[in-house]
């Protein structure tokens, strides 16, 4: 932060201007403004250097108060002090003062010493205001709302307290790819909406914790409080529109003990906030025991992602799909397994959602298609015609700006044509933004790539998606599959689902095929392709390579 040194005098008298830099002139760099309007003009190219702003009230143009309403719109003028010079005792204009935020009044017989200390008393307190709140929100920051929560606490003893953690998902994403200053934009809007709820709110603490991390403490008596205080946070900013889709996660810690230390049920809270990362629908989550343990568990598996990334941990298996009418494979999905060098593995139900919440999963995708890409490669190279390969495309993929450059260097990398490589995507994706979705995929028809609808009928959004964004092949839930051959319901239901397929020409995959009954009912009602451990489970490269070579696939 630069030497705050300069002083604004705002005043339509030339004397009076001249009377003040007199007194001031010594300690201080003075700039002029003859009203409001010329005042804000100054503000704007010296908010930096500014300590104190000393104005009248009464000038042509825009007069005191106009300008004290302008000033007060910034949160950048927070804690610059506007000292008020007054010629009356007129109670009703100094209120008004105050409720505009003046720090103090001078009165016009100027009086060397006392303006001299006035200024340097405001000058004080901006000071310590500036260490006591986040100079970007205006909210306490990270200190002063653990000490002001911790005060709070020892005052209220006997009322029951819950703190929330609270942020948005994705921030460094949007921060990076949309840049600093929107980031702080955004920022600023998640601080508005929470001050807008809860100023003046009995019993209730809020700051900036750190990055895009809110915190709050509030006293309650039913647990619905919380729901309905979190919600109308939601509302407000989501008033705010933004180049993208914007969600946020809440943990909520109902405190057992007021005694506790608050940074310890602060990260209780973050802990429960971590369970709605990535969850479709789950944006606040309270805290239990059971999420500390599994905490531990995530970041074990945190702490050795990059160095099983570097070391080729992950392994791509490939689970073959299989042709109804021949019954021979056709394709496969190109799946991801960890094996540690011990030779144990992971199972990828603990890691995957670990790598989607925490964006990991962009890095492991890439991993994934440079991978299935180098074999579609050697097939190629070695004369053969593979069938297409279908890979997992992650939700944070899609609104990475530059994904589609990033597919389309790496297919011409190794000089694979995109009609090799189907891209799946998850029903869920396209219940996030219609619009994002369906240009993300016209651009990547446009290249040549085939977009399969994983899970299709999982979700909500499965019939509106088939008739609002074209797809190339529908994969579906194996929730759909009768679980016995008694099961008619679940039949009746699968036929219905084929047979608009079909009448869509959309080529049909159902996965978690297991049973011959299921087998039967599947070529029966006209599907194309099956997948699932009736006729084989994820394999390596080189058993399905043997596997394809021996059905001459």
């Amino acid at each position: 932060m630069k030497n705050k040194s300069q002083i604004l005098i705002v005043d339509d008298s030339k004397l009076n201007r001249a009377s003040l830099s007199d007194i001031l002139k010594d300690g201080y760099e003075i700039l002029e403004a003859e009203n409001g309007k010329e005042a804000l003009e100054i503000l704007e190219s010296h908010v930096e250097t500014i300590a104190v702003i000393i104005l009248d009230l009464v000038m042509p143009v825009m007069d005191g108060f106009g300008f004290l309403e302008k000033f007060g719109e910034n949160e950048a003028y927070k804690y610059i002090p506007v000292i008020v010079t007054t010629g009356s005792d007129d109670v009703e204009s100094e209120k008004r003062c105050l409720k505009l935020g003046v720090w103090d009044f001078i009165p016009k017989k100027f009086h060397p010493d006392i303006i001299h200390f006035r200024v340097l008393n405001a000058i004080q307190k901006s000071k310590i205001d500036v260490l006591k709140y986040d100079l970007l929100t205006g909210i306490y920051n990270e200190q002063n709302f653990y000490l002001e929560t911790r005060e709070m606490l020892d005052r209220h003893k006997e009322q029951t307290f819950a703190v929330i953690h609270y942020d948005v998902d994705r921030f460094k994403m949007i921060n990076s790819l949309y840049g600093a200053a929107e980031g702080d934009h955004l920022i600023c809007q998640v601080a508005k909406a929470i001050d807008s709820v809860l100023e003046g709110r009995d019993a209730t603490t809020y700051g900036r914790i750190s990055g895009d991390i809110f915190a709050i403490c509030m006293s309650y008596d039913k647990k619905q409080e919380i729901e309905e205080v979190l919600q109308e946070i939601d509302g407000n900013l989501k008033r705010h529109e933004t180049p993208y889709y914007l969600e946020t996660s809440a943990g909520i810690y109902l405190l057992e003990n007021n005694d506790w230390e608050v940074p310890i049920i602060c990260d209780k809270a973050a802990i429960a906030a971590r369970r709605c990362k990535g969850q479709y629908l789950l944006h606040a989550a309270f805290y239990t025991p059971e999420m500390g343990l599994e905490m531990l568990r995530e970041q074990k598996i945190i702490d050795e992602m990059d160095t099983a990334l570097q070391e080729n941990q992950f392994v791509v298996y490939y689970q073959p799909k299989y042709e109804v009418k021949t019954g021979r494979p056709y394709g496969a999905e190109a799946l991801v397994r960890w094996q540690k060098e011990d030779g144990s593995f992971v199972s990828p139900g603990e890691f995957i959602p670990i790598f989607e919440k925490n964006g990991f999963i962009t890095r492991l995708d890439y991993y994934v298609w440079e991978k299935v890409c180098q074999f579609i490669r050697s097939e190629l190279d070695e004369g053969r015609e593979p069938a297409p390969i279908s890979v997992n495309v992650s939700r944070v993929n899609l609104y990475t700006p530059k994904f589609l450059e990033t597919i389309v260097d790496l297919v011409e990398k190794y000089k694979v044509p995109p009609h090799y490589l189907y891209l799946e995507l998850t029903e869920t994706v396209f219940s996030d933004s219609e619009k994002l979705i369906r240009e993300a995929v016209d651009n990547l028809h446009k290249v040549g790539f085939t977009i399969m609808m994983d899970d299709f009928g999982s979700g909500y959004s499965s019939l509106n998606v088939l008739k609002d964004i074209h797809l190339d092949i529908i994969k579906i839930d194996r929730e759909f599959l009768p679980r016995s051959e008694e099961d008619i319901r679940s039949e009746k239901i699968l036929e219905a689902i084929i047979r608009m397929a079909n009448s869509l020409k959309l080529p049909i995959v159902v996965e978690g095929v297991e049973e011959a009954h299921q087998v039967e009912l599947l070529s029966r009602l006209g599907c194309d392709y099956i997948q699932g451990y009736y006729f084989a489970k994820p394999m390596p490269q080189a058993q399905y390579r043997d596997l394809i070579l021996a059905n001459g696939a």
